[in-house]
């Protein structure tokens, strides 16, 4: 009895790991350790935050500080464990014998449901140049079509609609219904980065000799190193996030545009779901309901004149 136990122990504990799971909850772990190990190490030392929160000499700068490194995690755990827009793989292939792409019209708005029933009649459910040069992606591993701007994940191993990427600090891919959660994530850990960077600057305390100095803030030098190896990285994120926003790309589309079947044929650096930066805004930040980008491709793509 106790052998049948273990070795069902061994397979459980075999399947959460190969599955990802232990993965993504190792990250996760490490993230949070990592915020909370900095945190200590500020109200440990004598600095401007020990002085607000320990001793309470700016409750309020202490508050607002603790506010926003909470904030900061709710936001990384809601943009890791947000459904990215996996595609429902079932679905797809019942549908296979009608049409290409999933019946998502009750996800979508009133005005994209209405040109999609228009695309239906006139027969734009694929949008194709006058030499057929663009055909769907076929997803080899899914087995399916998926709709346009998805991309199978290997890490995840899904289609994931508007695919942006697959980020390992968050352990999980970066999609349509997330990717808004993961920059307002960027932009408050930036915020906090920068803040830190401040406040261990200022508590820097001035020795004779750098052996006593290093020995008097060790602490203090551990957490700005973390702080300038991941704070330009973070910010840097940011910059180029709030790019693809405002221009209504992904990563993917704006790295790989060559191999993308739906962009290599349109004419160099035209993007057919630009909208403008403030319905690109406006979709990215307050849209939840995934888009069906047949239709903004089929009214807007532009191909190559190769005559």
């Amino acid at each position: 009895m106790y052998t049948y136990y273990s070795m069902d122990f061994m397979r459980n504990g075999y399947k959460f790991w190969t599955t990802g799971c232990g993965v993504k909850l190792v990250v996760r772990l490490v993230h949070t350790g990592l915020c909370l190990g900095i945190l200590s190490g500020l109200l440990w030392k004598d600095t401007e935050l020990r002085r607000a929160l320990i001793e309470l000499q700016y409750p309020v700068y202490g508050t607002i500080f603790l506010f926003t490194l909470f904030v900061s995690l709710v936001l990384y755990y809601i943009a890791s464990m947000t459904d990215p827009g996996y595609v429902d793989i079932s679905q797809f292939r019942q549908s296979a014998g009608n049409d290409h792409c999933l019946d998502i019209e009750s996800e979508m708005s009133e005005e994209e449901t209405h040109f999609s029933r228009l695309d239906s009649t006139r027969g734009d459910n694929q949008p194709l140049d006058k030499r057929n040069r663009y055909k769907y992606r076929y997803c080899d591993y899914c087995e399916i079509m998926p709709p346009l701007r998805s991309k199978h994940c290997e890490d995840c191993k899904q289609c994931v609609r508007r695919y942006d990427h697959h980020c390992p600090w968050l352990e999980t891919c970066i999609g349509e219904r997330n990717h808004k959660y993961f920059w307002w994530f960027l932009l408050v850990m930036s915020i906090l980065i920068i803040w830190t960077v401040v406040i261990v600057w200022e508590s820097f305390i001035t020795k004779r000799t750098w052996a006593e100095w290093f020995h008097t803030n060790i602490v203090l030098f551990l957490i700005i190193a973390v702080l300038v190896i991941s704070g330009p990285v973070v910010v840097g994120l940011l910059a180029f996030h709030t790019y693809l926003m405002l221009n209504g790309q992904t990563t993917w589309e704006a790295s790989s545009r060559e191999r993308i079947t739906y962009l290599k044929y349109l004419d160099n650096e035209y993007n057919p779901f630009d909208e403008g930066c403030l319905l690109n805004s406006y979709y990215f930040m307050c849209f939840y309901k995934v888009r069906r980008w047949e239709t903004l491709y089929a009214q807007r793509a532009k191909f190559k004149d190769t005559d």
